[in-house]
C-alpha cells in the first residue's frame, strides 16, 4: 500500500512546524524526522551517535539508513527527514538559509526546501521570528523508499 499525498503532507507539515519551533528556540537544528507507519499515523523520528556534539551529515546518513531499513520491511509508508541547509545558489532562492524535507513514499522522492530567515528582537528579553518564504521542490533520487 502506498502513501497517499495527504498523508505525505502531513509528515512534511510536522517537519516544517517542528523545524520552525526549533529555529525559533534555538536558532538551529539538527536533522530528525518523520514517519508514516502502516496505519498511516505520522510518528516522529530522531537519531543519535552518541556524540555530545554530533556533525548533521552523521545524524542525516543514519536517519536515512535506520528508515530505509524500515522501509525494506514494509514497517512504513512514508518518511520525512528535515535538515537546516544552506539552499543551493542553483535554485536561485530568495534566502540562502532553508529548511528542507526530504519526502518519501513509493515512487516518490523530493527535496522540499522552504526559505527561511530568523528576525531577532527585543533588547532585555530575546525573541526569535522566523520568517518563511514560499516553498519549492526539487524531484531527487530515493533514498529510503530505493528500489530493491
Amino acid at each position: 500500500m502506498a502513501a497517499s499525498s495527504e498523508q505525505l503532507h502531513s509528515a512534511f507539515s510536522y517537519c516544517l512546524d517542528f523545524a520552525k519551533r526549533m529555529l525559533e528556540d534555538i536558532g538551529s537544528f539538527l536533522p530528525f524526522g518523520a514517519v508514516l507507519n502502516t496505519s498511516g499515523e505520522v510518528k516522529a523520528v530522531a537519531g543519535w551517535n552518541g556524540d555530545e556534539h554530533p556533525a548533521p551529515t552523521e545524524i542525516y546518513q543514519l536517519l536515512s539508513s535506520a528508515l530505509r531499513g524500515e522501509s525494506v520491511s514494509n514497517n512504513i509508508l512514508g518518511s520525512a527527514i528535515a535538515a537546516d541547509v544552506n539552499i543551493p545558489a542553483a535554485y536561485d532562492p530568495p534566502l540562502r538559509d532553508g529548511i528542507r524535507v526530504h519526502l518519501e513514499g513509493d515512487g516518490y522522492s523530493r527535496y522540499i526546501y522552504v526559505p527561511y530567515a530568523i528576525k531577532v528582537s527585543g533588547l532585555l528579553r530575546r525573541r526569535r521570528e522566523i520568517i518563511l518564504a514560499e516553498p519549492f521542490s526539487i524531484e531527487v533520487p530515493a533514498e529510503v523508499f530505493a528500489m530493491q
